[in-house]
């Protein structure tokens, strides 16, 4: 089985969890939709280009947590002109200056120096080219930011493929371990002493050895249902618990 990983870090990153209202708060670690986003990103995929819909259907996906980082909130504010039937604004500035503008204040909720490792391998009825993905990683045709643009990635994605029989092993072989580990300790010492964890999706081939059992499961809603209507699906992920 062939793996590809890439590492995941910014100063500011936002995860976002549901979240209606004012209350933008977020998660411990990225969503699902958060990473096939950003390497739609990398392919050069518009929102409603068709081909998100492959790789939903053709990836797994697994985090670990290197570095958790610490969350803050900030407060927001935004003007939004008040929704009208068949209205369409083709830039920021046609919605700025319609004649009624509405202003909404949220709580956004960010973590600072969060540091992840990313795993991506292919569903067995799939065809995804994982060498196809991590040249675009390399070097991707949108800019690439950590959940909103204010979190621009800080470190190179570094893809790498590595082949194992199972996740756990193909982490534990990851070629940029020791720059990993150099990471760790400059953002954060208390790190070393803190057990990594891991989230993998629990479907298709993850009872045929591939990952290990989970200790744990979640459900979250990041499966990818409509990328341009911004429409997710619930999906479980199961949580376990790799080194120190």
């Amino acid at each position: 089985m062939q793996f590809l990983l890439f590492t995941l870090y910014a100063p500011m990153a936002a995860m976002g969890d549901i979240a209606p209202g004012e209350r933008r708060m977020g998660f411990a670690r990225p969503a699902r939709s958060a990473i096939l986003g950003l390497v739609a990103a990398a392919l050069g995929y518009e929102r409603d280009d068709p081909r998100h819909a492959e790789l939903e259907d053709g990836l797994n996906f697994a985090v670990r947590t290197d570095v958790p980082g610490r969350p803050f909130t900030d407060y927001h504010t935004a003007q939004t002109p008040q929704q009208r039937k068949n209205a369409v604004f083709a830039t920021r500035r046609e919605e700025l200056q319609a004649e009624d503008i509405n202003t909404v204040l949220s709580v956004r909720e960010w973590r600072s120096d969060c540091l992840y490792t990313i795993a991506l391998w292919p569903r067995a009825a799939a065809a995804m080219s994982l060498e196809g993905i991590s040249d675009a990683l390399r070097r991707p045709q949108f800019t690439l930011y950590f959940g909103r643009k204010a979190g621009p990635v800080a470190l190179p994605l570094s893809p790498r493929l590595v082949t194992a029989e199972k996740l756990v092993e193909a982490l534990a072989q990851d070629t940029l371990e020791g720059d990993r580990r150099k990471i760790v300790a400059y953002i954060e010492d208390l790190a070393r002493s803190r057990a990594r964890r891991y989230c993998v999706e629990l479907a298709f081939d993850v009872h045929e050895g591939i990952t290990p059992d989970p200790i744990r499961i979640e459900t979250r809603r990041d499966g990818v249902a409509n990328r341009g209507r911004h429409q997710f699906r619930e999906r479980a992920e199961g949580i376990c618990e790799v080194g120190t």
